[in-house]
């Protein structure tokens, strides 16, 4: 038993024309991860910096004497500072960020 089975001449494929834009929820929420992921950074050397710091300084905030008197980080002076500008890179980076996407 034959069955004849016409086939098409060319194929035919379906063309979307119009741009997948986001939406302005998705790029609301790709723009919080983005400051997110900053964030966690500049805190953790927020963290890094308070740890060598809060020795001297008492649960209110008062610095004891031995801090006064002078401080000196554990891990030396270049990673201390390094970590301050880290957190000042970081901190620019979220303003710049979030500036450019108003």
């Amino acid at each position: 038993m034959e069955k004849n089975v016409e086939l098409p001449s060319a194929p035919h494929f379906a063309v979307e024309t119009e741009s997948r834009e986001p939406s302005p929820e998705r790029v609301l929420k790709m723009v919080r991860y983005v400051v997110a992921s900053v964030n966690d950074d500049a805190l953790q050397a927020w963290s890094d910096l308070w740890e060598q710091l809060r020795p001297g300084v008492t649960e209110s905030g008062a610095v004891l004497p031995e801090l006064q008197r002078g401080f000196t980080p554990a891990a030396g002076w270049p990673q201390f500072l390094e970590k301050f500008w880290l957190l000042k890179h970081y901190l620019d980076y979220v303003e710049r960020f979030c500036k450019q996407t108003q």
